[in-house]
């Protein structure tokens, strides 16, 4: 499953109020995927969404070769809310499906692929994100 939201700034204005509302409210409702997905929405082909904090991003819209070698993990998404310029078909993955989005990492600001299963959207591919 993945997210999407309609432009940067509200995306990062969404992060900010959640981030606030963990960090200072020890007693605040944990956020859960159905919350976090109706936060997610796309704006000019793009997705913002919720996504799995700690989520692998894969140089490749898959985890191996044909061959089991692994594909190279490039980065990571640290924040649980997270810009995604399009998607692509690649391997299938716990998600039920074989929709994975591009992004770029918290780490190191590289491009590479998150399987939507570590995307909180309410299907795949969401509506309105733009095929890579």
């Amino acid at each position: 499953m993945g997210f999407r939201k309609t432009s940067a700034l509200a995306a990062a204005g969404a992060v900010a109020v959640l981030a606030a509302g963990t960090a200072t409210t020890a007693s605040a409702a944990p956020m859960t995927s159905d919350t976090v997905a109706a936060t997610c929405h796309a704006s000019s082909g793009n997705l913002y969404c919720g996504n799995r904090v700690n989520a692998a991003i894969y140089k490749s819209p898959r985890y191996d070769t044909a061959s089991g070698n692994p594909i190279e993990i490039v980065d990571t998404l640290r924040s649980g809310f997270s810009y995604f310029k399009c998607y692509t078909i690649g391997q299938p993955h716990g998600g039920g499906n074989s929709i994975w989005y591009r992004t770029y990492g918290d780490d190191v600001g590289a491009w590479g692929y998150v399987p939507a299963v570590d995307v909180w959207t309410p299907q795949d591919p969401f509506p309105g994100v733009n095929f890579c």
